[in-house]
Protein backbone atom coordinates (compact mmCIF):
# COMPACT_ATOMS: atom_id res chain seq x y z
CA UNK A 1 0.00 0.00 0.00
CA UNK A 2 1.11 3.54 -0.74
CA UNK A 3 1.15 5.86 2.29
CA UNK A 4 -0.94 8.90 1.44
CA UNK A 5 -0.99 12.38 2.95
CA UNK A 6 -3.37 15.20 2.04
CA UNK A 7 -2.36 18.88 2.00
CA UNK A 8 -5.14 21.45 1.63
CA UNK A 9 -4.83 25.20 1.05
CA UNK A 10 -8.17 25.69 2.75
CA UNK A 11 -9.08 29.22 1.68
CA UNK A 12 -8.23 28.44 -1.95
CA UNK A 13 -10.26 25.21 -1.82
CA UNK A 14 -13.20 26.83 -0.03
CA UNK A 15 -13.47 29.65 -2.60
CA UNK A 16 -13.51 27.06 -5.43
CA UNK A 17 -16.16 25.04 -3.55
CA UNK A 18 -18.40 28.08 -3.10
CA UNK A 19 -18.03 29.05 -6.79
CA UNK A 20 -18.94 25.51 -7.86
CA UNK A 21 -22.09 25.33 -5.75
CA UNK A 22 -23.07 28.84 -6.86
CA UNK A 23 -22.81 27.60 -10.46
CA UNK A 24 -25.24 24.80 -9.50
CA UNK A 25 -27.54 27.37 -7.82
CA UNK A 26 -27.23 25.40 -4.58
CA UNK A 27 -25.96 26.29 -1.10
CA UNK A 28 -22.37 25.23 -0.41
CA UNK A 29 -22.35 21.95 1.51
CA UNK A 30 -20.64 21.56 4.88
CA UNK A 31 -17.83 19.03 4.53
CA UNK A 32 -16.44 16.52 6.99
CA UNK A 33 -12.76 16.97 6.15
CA UNK A 34 -11.76 13.60 7.55
CA UNK A 35 -14.24 11.96 5.16
CA UNK A 36 -12.98 14.20 2.35
CA UNK A 37 -9.35 13.24 2.93
CA UNK A 38 -10.12 9.52 3.13
CA UNK A 39 -12.36 9.60 0.04
CA UNK A 40 -9.76 11.54 -1.97
CA UNK A 41 -7.16 8.87 -1.14
CA UNK A 42 -9.50 6.11 -2.37
CA UNK A 43 -9.52 7.70 -5.86
CA UNK A 44 -6.10 6.12 -6.46
CA UNK A 45 -5.83 2.37 -5.93
CA UNK A 46 -3.74 0.95 -3.08
CA UNK A 47 -3.46 4.15 -1.07
CA UNK A 48 -3.66 4.10 2.71
CA UNK A 49 -4.63 7.49 4.20
CA UNK A 50 -2.22 8.52 6.97
CA UNK A 51 -2.95 12.15 7.78
CA UNK A 52 -4.34 15.45 6.50
CA UNK A 53 -2.88 18.94 6.87
CA UNK A 54 -5.13 22.00 6.70
CA UNK A 55 -3.35 25.28 5.95
CA UNK A 56 -5.34 28.33 7.05
CA UNK A 57 -4.70 32.01 7.80
CA UNK A 58 -5.50 33.28 11.31
CA UNK A 59 -7.30 36.67 11.11
CA UNK A 60 -5.59 39.50 13.00
CA UNK A 61 -7.30 41.37 15.82
CA UNK A 62 -9.02 43.83 13.45
CA UNK A 63 -10.31 41.15 11.04
CA UNK A 64 -11.59 39.07 13.95
CA UNK A 65 -14.28 41.78 14.33
CA UNK A 66 -15.76 40.48 11.05
CA UNK A 67 -18.41 37.97 12.15
CA UNK A 68 -17.83 35.70 9.13
CA UNK A 69 -14.08 35.55 9.73
CA UNK A 70 -14.60 35.03 13.46
CA UNK A 71 -16.92 32.09 12.69
CA UNK A 72 -14.39 30.77 10.17
CA UNK A 73 -11.63 30.88 12.76
CA UNK A 74 -13.86 29.20 15.37
CA UNK A 75 -14.33 26.37 12.85
CA UNK A 76 -10.53 26.24 12.31
CA UNK A 77 -9.99 26.01 16.08
CA UNK A 78 -12.49 23.12 16.24
CA UNK A 79 -10.63 21.31 13.46
CA UNK A 80 -7.58 21.12 15.73
CA UNK A 81 -9.45 18.37 17.60
CA UNK A 82 -10.19 16.34 14.45
CA UNK A 83 -8.49 12.92 14.22
CA UNK A 84 -5.54 12.42 11.84
CA UNK A 85 -5.60 16.14 11.02
CA UNK A 86 -3.13 18.94 11.74
CA UNK A 87 -4.08 22.60 11.36
CA UNK A 88 -1.19 24.85 10.33
CA UNK A 89 -1.85 28.56 10.71
CA UNK A 90 -0.56 31.42 8.64
CA UNK A 91 -1.80 34.99 9.05
CA UNK A 92 -4.61 37.09 7.60
CA UNK A 93 -3.72 40.75 7.94
CA UNK A 94 -5.74 43.92 7.32
CA UNK A 95 -4.02 46.85 5.60
CA UNK A 96 -5.27 50.43 5.27
CA UNK A 97 -6.25 51.54 1.78
CA UNK A 98 -5.50 55.18 2.68
CA UNK A 99 -3.30 56.12 5.63
CA UNK A 100 -5.53 59.16 6.28
CA UNK A 101 -8.71 57.10 6.53
CA UNK A 102 -8.98 54.76 9.55
CA UNK A 103 -10.02 51.16 8.89
CA UNK A 104 -13.63 50.28 9.72
CA UNK A 105 -14.68 46.63 9.75
CA UNK A 106 -18.09 47.53 8.31
CA UNK A 107 -16.57 49.54 5.47
CA UNK A 108 -14.59 47.27 3.16
CA UNK A 109 -13.37 50.22 1.09
CA UNK A 110 -11.13 51.31 4.02
CA UNK A 111 -9.00 48.15 4.11
CA UNK A 112 -7.84 45.13 2.16
CA UNK A 113 -6.78 41.67 3.34
CA UNK A 114 -3.42 40.01 2.83
CA UNK A 115 -2.91 36.29 3.37
CA UNK A 116 0.57 35.50 4.68
CA UNK A 117 2.33 32.21 5.26
CA UNK A 118 -0.12 29.69 3.78
CA UNK A 119 1.85 28.95 0.61
CA UNK A 120 5.21 28.71 2.35
CA UNK A 121 3.78 26.60 5.20
CA UNK A 122 2.29 24.11 2.75
CA UNK A 123 5.53 23.95 0.75
CA UNK A 124 7.71 23.44 3.84
CA UNK A 125 5.48 20.71 5.30
CA UNK A 126 5.10 18.81 2.01
CA UNK A 127 8.83 18.89 1.24
CA UNK A 128 10.10 18.20 4.78
CA UNK A 129 7.75 15.24 5.21
CA UNK A 130 8.88 13.90 1.83
CA UNK A 131 12.51 14.36 2.88
CA UNK A 132 11.85 12.28 6.02
CA UNK A 133 10.01 9.72 3.88
CA UNK A 134 6.75 10.15 5.84
CA UNK A 135 4.60 9.42 2.75
CA UNK A 136 4.72 7.91 -0.73
CA UNK A 137 1.92 9.88 -2.38
CA UNK A 138 0.74 13.44 -1.68
CA UNK A 139 -2.67 14.86 -2.60
CA UNK A 140 -2.83 18.67 -2.91
CA UNK A 141 -6.29 20.20 -2.65
CA UNK A 142 -5.52 23.42 -4.49
CA UNK A 143 -5.42 24.39 -8.16
CA UNK A 144 -2.97 27.19 -7.38
CA UNK A 145 -0.09 27.25 -9.86
CA UNK A 146 2.15 28.77 -7.16
CA UNK A 147 2.82 25.22 -5.94
CA UNK A 148 4.30 23.98 -9.24
CA UNK A 149 7.89 24.29 -7.90
CA UNK A 150 6.89 22.13 -4.90
CA UNK A 151 5.55 19.42 -7.21
CA UNK A 152 8.75 19.47 -9.26
CA UNK A 153 10.89 19.04 -6.13
CA UNK A 154 8.71 16.17 -4.85
CA UNK A 155 8.81 14.36 -8.18
CA UNK A 156 12.59 14.79 -8.33
CA UNK A 157 12.92 12.84 -5.05
CA UNK A 158 10.56 10.10 -6.22
CA UNK A 159 7.28 11.07 -4.56
CA UNK A 160 3.93 10.70 -6.32
CA UNK A 161 2.01 13.98 -6.62
CA UNK A 162 -1.72 14.34 -7.25
CA UNK A 163 -3.46 17.70 -7.59
CA UNK A 164 -7.14 17.75 -6.65
CA UNK A 165 -9.39 20.49 -7.97
CA UNK A 166 -13.08 21.31 -7.74
CA UNK A 167 -15.15 21.13 -10.95
CA UNK A 168 -14.80 24.43 -12.77
CA UNK A 169 -11.16 24.93 -11.79
CA UNK A 170 -8.59 24.83 -14.56
CA UNK A 171 -5.70 22.46 -13.82
CA UNK A 172 -4.39 22.22 -17.41
CA UNK A 173 -1.15 24.09 -16.67
CA UNK A 174 -0.49 21.85 -13.64
CA UNK A 175 -1.29 18.52 -15.32
CA UNK A 176 2.09 18.04 -17.10
CA UNK A 177 4.00 18.69 -13.84
CA UNK A 178 2.24 16.17 -11.57
CA UNK A 179 1.59 12.43 -11.73
CA UNK A 180 -2.19 12.76 -11.73
CA UNK A 181 -5.06 15.22 -11.35
CA UNK A 182 -8.50 14.64 -9.89
CA UNK A 183 -11.58 16.82 -10.21
CA UNK A 184 -14.22 16.66 -7.48
CA UNK A 185 -17.86 17.02 -8.48
CA UNK A 186 -21.17 17.11 -6.62
CA UNK A 187 -21.55 13.32 -6.64
CA UNK A 188 -18.16 12.89 -4.96
CA UNK A 189 -18.60 15.79 -2.52
CA UNK A 190 -21.98 14.45 -1.37
CA UNK A 191 -20.12 11.44 0.09
CA UNK A 192 -18.04 13.82 2.22
CA UNK A 193 -20.89 15.75 3.83
CA UNK A 194 -20.82 16.50 7.52
CA UNK A 195 -23.33 14.41 9.45
CA UNK A 196 -26.35 16.37 10.62
CA UNK A 197 -26.24 17.19 14.33
CA UNK A 198 -29.19 15.59 16.10
CA UNK A 199 -30.51 17.84 18.86
CA UNK A 200 -32.46 16.25 21.71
Amino acid sequence: MLRGMVFIDHMNFDIALQKYYKSLSKPTIKLDYNKLFRNVCTQISNVDFLKGFIFVPKPDEFLMKDKNLENYYNWVTGMKNAPYTDVIEGRYVARQVDENIPMEIGNKSTYYKVEKGTDINLAVHAISKAFYNSYDIAFFLSADTDYIKVYEVLKSIGKITVVVGVKGQNVNSIRPIVDNTLILDEKFLDKCKRDAVVRH
